[in-house]
């Protein structure tokens, strides 16, 4: 019970020395500040904080839409055995899909520019299983894609002047010893589809066209350039990863989507480390607004700390009272901060407020992801800079010496 009426005395004496006197106008600004830059320091962290957490969650998406979770090649040599290693594969656990693809640099022309793209050979029933391009697809019919069809990304459509049902060229650097020379190989393949994934890279660089057709085209041998597999969970891939090349020996190797994007995510991770301990400085910069404003409040209040000590009171309790009050400014522009934060996170993602340039960026909005996790930091990282900073004004209250104070008071 004591111990209960003492946290009410301490919860009192806290409130009612944070209330301003009508000459202590000053008093109320520099209180307000104090909350405001809490308030700005702990919604600026939430936003941020879930601004780089969409930006990787909407970037690994797009990647892994249009590629599968794990790539497996040919340590060296050309992939022959591509059935035999696709079944051993399929009996690992997590492992959904399996298919076998050809991956080339080619010249794709139309009758009105020509572009460097990427064309991938595969399987267009095994396609649907290791990534999303089928499910994208905004015009035409991936089921067409058989014979001299192909599905080519809506940037690169844009780019040639091509739609669905158009011819377009497309010739391979690999090319054929002929008694007049080196000769590039061309083959025109009908535009049966087009795809839009949202991320500029694929949109803009790649078309996908049957793995047969590929090889009588190109005059490629029964291999391919390797196989695609997917997960039923993409964080799986390091431990499938692993399991492939257990299963399959040396002479195979496989690729994660992480380590095919480590540079990507390295830097996305890194960079979100750093607005997060750069943005901290504000809640640092508005915890010595806290400790000024206590500093004033030591002051201002210095009579009734004499009184309270004439009474009885011990040093603990107006040092308790003091870091309460650092703890409430704390409270209260968390609470704020977490609410203006939170609503901005969801608003803009929710809206798409804030377009970006998908050639630079990757992906045509900011997307916003929150995290409970990254709420709760920010929370106990400003109320525990808060109370940090009551440490001193505190200390210094308790130590006031009350004959000397009253004393003055006289004078």
């Amino acid at each position: 019970m004591k111990k209960r009426s003492n946290l009410r005395l301490i919860w009192w004496l806290s409130a009612r020395g944070l209330k301003p006197r009508r000459s202590e106008g000053f008093f109320s600004f520099v209180f307000l500040i104090a909350v405001l830059g809490v308030i700005v320091g702990v919604a600026a962290l939430i936003i941020v904080n879930s601004v780089m957490t969409g930006f990787q969650s909407a970037i690994k998406e797009r990647l892994l839409s249009s590629n599968a979770d794990i790539i497996v090649m040919k340590a060296s040599g050309n992939f022959y055995e591509y059935d035999y290693a696709g079944r051993k594969i399929s009996k690992i656990n997590h492992v959904r899909g399996v298919s076998p693809f050809i991956y080339m640099s080619v010249m794709a022309s139309s009758s009105t520019s020509s572009e460097g793209a990427s064309l991938r050979g595969c399987d267009p029933a095994g396609e649907k299983l290791v990534t999303d391009i089928p499910k994208h697809i905004v015009a035409g019919d991936w089921r067409l894609l058989r014979g001299n069809g192909i599905v080519v990304g809506k940037e690169l459509a844009d780019d040639l002047g091509v739609t669905v049902g158009d011819t377009i060229t497309v010739m391979s650097p690999l090319g054929r010893k002929t008694p007049f020379g080196f000769m590039p190989v061309t083959f025109r393949f009908r535009v049966v589809g087009i795809f839009e994934v949202g991320m500029y890279q694929f949109d803009s660089g790649l078309m996908l066209a049957d793995i047969d057709t590929v090889r009588k085209a190109f005059g490629i041998g029964d291999f391919v350039t390797g196989l695609m597999v997917k997960l039923d969970d993409p964080e799986n891939a390091r431990s499938v990863e692993k399991k492939i090349e257990a299963v399959l020996g040396e002479k195979f190797i496989a690729r994660d989507w992480i380590e095919m994007n480590k540079n990507l995510f390295s830097a996305l991770k890194l960079e979100k480390l750093a607005m997060f301990l750069i943005l901290t400085l504000i809640v640092i910069v508005a915890s010595f607004n806290i400790s000024s404003l206590l500093m004033m409040n030591v002051n201002y209040r210095s009579k009734e700390i004499a009184i309270l000590k004439t009474l009885g009171s011990e040093d603990s309790l107006i040092l308790k009272v003091f870091m309460f009050q650092g703890l409430i400014i704390g409270f209260l522009g968390t609470l704020i901060g977490e609410a203006v934060g939170i609503s901005v996170s969801l608003l803009g993602e929710k809206y798409r407020l804030i377009s970006l340039p998908t050639d630079v960026y990757y992906i045509d909005h900011l997307p916003f992801q929150l995290h409970a996790s990254d709420c709760v930091i920010a929370a106990v990282a400003a109320i525990v800079i808060s109370v940090i900073a009551t440490i001193y004004p505190a200390r210094r209250a308790s130590k006031t010496e009350p004959v000397r104070i009253l004393r003055m008071g006289e004078m």
